[in-house]
Order: structure tokens, then C-alpha cells, then sequence
């Protein structure tokens, strides 16, 4: 029954949370996904002797709020239930939805509560940003701390203290003039989303990870992402430009996800990309969603991004992308944020762009400060300068040292066959 349950975490677990926070009330979001993580112990004990059960999801919630109710009672804490849900009596199942297109059916109304709730502003945005990715996907803790650029230790100190500051807190469903402070929280967590279920997709790496239902594969993550981005910024209240700039980035990344897996569920780099498997429909969304954020009054970081991202989606081939103005991109960008991420973009970018030695001596200050999830690229984009400027051997020590960094093994594979290409017979 281990399959079935993976299943339904991965695809329902953000529901199951949202609804059950919604029936304990938001103040306890906390207990709510930790009785989720309760009812799918209690799973597995179950399952496997006395069978699947009809409504799998059902089954979850009412065991988890059982479990909430009687954490509360042994607290001598008194809840009040909504309507139909008082103790003693069966909720409505929790159904599953028929899965709809990627980007159509109605923004759920708990979900976009559950995000802007727990995007408090009582919290730090890096707090905030952290118990959203935690209460919003099935991420484990290593996962959501590889994107954060934490350890695991540290990310499970920050979601500690957000926990204790919010415990006092009246956690209510934020509306109206609520909404506009939490945005820039929101749209990072969603950008965070997408890169988790990006990263994710291309570390399955085999066929068979295909075979796993779509609703369930990591890339389910991405395109919930993309979906939770474009309601934001359709809402009235929290439509904005920059809204409009994530939903952009996302889109022009999401257009290329078909193309960035080969046969066997690797990762594909960006230069061997078939573009002819990428989304054209997605790649015009994301342009009217660019347009659109240019109404801003300035630029964000967001903007950039999406700019960078069109300048790779709109390119007829890699040899036509124009680097000199993903250079200029970054440059912006790392003037607002100069943290390692961008800054090792730039120098990318600027090997791209023929200023392979200006790239070099970047990565190469860069790379003591570099966080260890960083590692392997900036090695790797070392190696790349390197061999812009006809420095073989460094290339291939550069490279070597990458596959060793990778934290991955799809990534270390992913250089591996770069460095056959790199390393002749004659060489060996």
C-alpha cells in the first residue's frame, strides 16, 4: 500500500492540509500538517490488512482531525467546528477532483488561503517563505532547505521559531488590504515551488520514474506552481506587475519542460534542448503576461528573471540566444541581489557572451562563498570559461571537480556526459 499512499501525499497532501486547517481554524497550521503526517503512519499500519479504502483522502482527513481534536482536547483547548463537523459525526469525504488541464479549472479557495496565511507578516520573509513551502507541498525538509540555500538543521530551527512567533497569533483568512503585504512572500514561494518540482523532475532518472502517475511526478509541482501564479496575479487584489512578471518566468521555464528530458528521464542542458518539443502556447502566455508587467512603475527582480527567461524561450537556436542582453539582465539583477545565484548567472552569461576570461575571474572569487547547492554549477561554469579560452586541461579538472560536488546523482550524470565529450580516447 506504500505506492497508493505516495500517490495521494504527493497529490493531495497541500488539500489535505488546507482543509483541515480550515475545519481546526488556521491558528493551528501546525497541528493540522502535523496530523497529516499522523494519518499516513496510521496508513500504513492500516492499509496493507485491511485494504485501500474507498475514499483514500477521506480516510486521511478524518483520521487526521481526530488526531488534532483530541491533541486540543488534551491541551484543554476548546474548538469551535463548522457547521456538519462536529465531533462525533463523519465529515463530507474529501474528494478527489478529476484532474484538469494544466492551466484551467477555478483556483481553489483553500489553497490561495492557505499560501497567504501562512505568508504572515509577523514573520521574517525567509520564515515566511519556508512554513509556506512546507504547508503548500509535499517537499521534505532537505528538499525545500537545497532551495533555500540552508541546512537542514538550520531550516528546522527557522520553521521552530515561526511556529512559536505565530503561536499567539490569530491566524485568520487575510483579505482585502491584508493581501498586498504578503504578495512578494507569496509570488517567491511559488518561484521556489517551481524550482523544487523542476530540480525534482530531472533527478527521477530512468524511464520508469515515467510511468508514475502525472498528478504525482514532481513536474505536477511546476505546473501547480505556474497555476497558483497566474490566479495571483488575476486576482483583483493582489494582481499586480510583478505578479504578472512571476506568472511570465514561470511560463517561459514551464514551455521548455518538455523538452528538457531525454528517453531515459535525464536532464537535457539547455544547448541540446529540441526546441521543436518545446510549448509555443506557453511561451505566448508568458509574453502576454511580460507585457502586462510592464505597467510596472519599476523594474523587480522578477522582471529580470522573466527577461532573461524570454531572451532563452524566444531564440530560434541556442547559437541565436542574445547573451550580450541576458548579460546586461543579469548585471541589474545582481545590483538588486547579489547573492551567489544571480552572480553566477552573470558569469555564465558573460562566458557566453565571448568575455570568457571576465567570466573566470568572477567564478573564481565567487566560488569560496559559494553554498554547497551551488557547488557543482560554479564548478562546471568554471570548467565552461575555461574552455571558451582554449584551456583544456583546466576545463576537464574543473569539470571533475563538479562531478564530485554534484549532491545528485542525475546531476552528476548530466556532467559525466559532458566530460566524455570534453576527454578524447587519445586522452586517456
Amino acid at each position: 500500500m506504500h505506492g497508493p499512499l505516495e500517490t495521494l501525499l504527493k497529490t493531495q497532501r497541500r488539500r489535505l492540509v488546507a482543509h483541515l486547517a480550515r475545519s481546526l481554524g488556521l491558528a493551528h497550521l501546525a497541528l493540522a500538517e502535523d496530523a497529516v503526517q499522523v494519518a499516513a503512519l496510521r496508513a500504513l499500519q492500516s492499509w496493507p490488512t485491511e485494504g485501500l479504502p474507498a475514499n483514500p483522502a477521506g480516510w486521511m482527513f478524518r483520521v487526521a482531525r481526530h488526531h488534532a481534536i483530541d491533541v486540543l482536547r488534551a491541551a484543554d483547548r476548546h474548538v469551535d467546528l463548522p457547521d456538519g463537523e462536529q465531533d462525533g459525526q463523519t465529515p463530507l469525504p474529501l474528494t478527489v477532483p478529476a484532474a484538469p488541464g494544466r492551466l484551467a479549472g477555478e483556483l481553489d479557495d483553500e489553497e490561495l488561503a492557505l499560501l497567504f496565511a501562512a505568508c504572515h507578516p509577523a514573520l521574517p520573509m525567509a520564515s515566511q517563505v519556508a512554513l509556506a513551502l512546507r504547508a503548500m507541498t509535499p517537499l521534505e525538509l532537505p528538499a525545500i532547505a537545497e532551495g533555500l540555500f540552508c541546512s537542514e538543521a538550520a531550516l528546522a530551527q527557522r520553521l521552530a521559531r515561526a511556529r512559536a512567533l505565530l503561536k499567539d497569533q490569530q491566524l485568520h483568512l487575510p483579505a482585502g488590504a491584508e493581501l498586498p503585504a504578503r504578495r512578494e512572500a507569496v509570488l517567491t514561494t511559488l518561484q521556489l515551488m517551481f524550482a523544487a518540482g523542476l530540480k525534482a523532475s530531472g533527478r527521477e532518472g530512468s524511464a520508469a520514474s515515467r510511468a508514475v502517475d502525472a498528478a504525482a511526478s514532481p513536474m505536477a509541482l511546476c505546473w501547480e506552481a505556474i497555476r497558483l501564479a497566474r490566479a495571483v496575479a488575476a486576482h483583483p487584489v493582489t494582481a499586480h506587475a510583478e505578479a504578472d512578471a512571476l506568472a511570465a518566468l514561470l511560463l517561459f521555464h514551464g514551455a521548455r519542460l518538455t523538452g528538457r528530458l531525454d528517453e531515459t528521464g535525464d536532464m537535457v542542458p539547455l544547448p541540446g534542448q529540441p526546441r521543436d518539443r518545446w510549448d509555443a502556447g506557453l511561451v505566448r502566455l508568458g509574453c502576454e503576461h511580460l507585457l502586462a508587467s510592464q505597467r510596472a512603475e519599476r523594474l523587480s527582480r522578477h522582471h529580470l528573471q522573466a527577461g532573461i527567461a524570454a531572451e532563452h524561450a524566444l531564440a530560434a537556436d541556442y547559437a541565436s540566444t542574445d547573451w550580450p542582453a541576458i548579460v546586461g539582465y543579469y548585471r541589474l539583477l545582481v545590483s538588486m541581489d547579489p547573492s551567489a545565484a544571480p552572480r553566477l548567472g552573470h558569469a555564465i552569461a558573460l562566458a557566453e557572451a565571448g568575455s570568457a576570461a571576465d567570466a573566470q575571474a568572477q567564478l573564481e572569487r565567487l566560488l569560496p562563498h559559494t553554498p554547497q547547492a551551488l557547488q557543482a554549477h560554479t564548478l562546471a561554469a568554471l570548467s565552461r570559461a575555461h574552455e571558451r579560452q582554449g584551456r583544456k586541461a583546466e576545463a576537464v579538472d574543473h569539470l571533475q571537480r563538479a562531478i564530485a560536488a554534484a549532491l545528485h546523482a542525475a546531476d552528476g550524470r548530466m556532467l559525466q556526459r559532458r566530460l566524455s565529450t570534453l576527454i578524447t580516447p587519445l586522452d586517456e
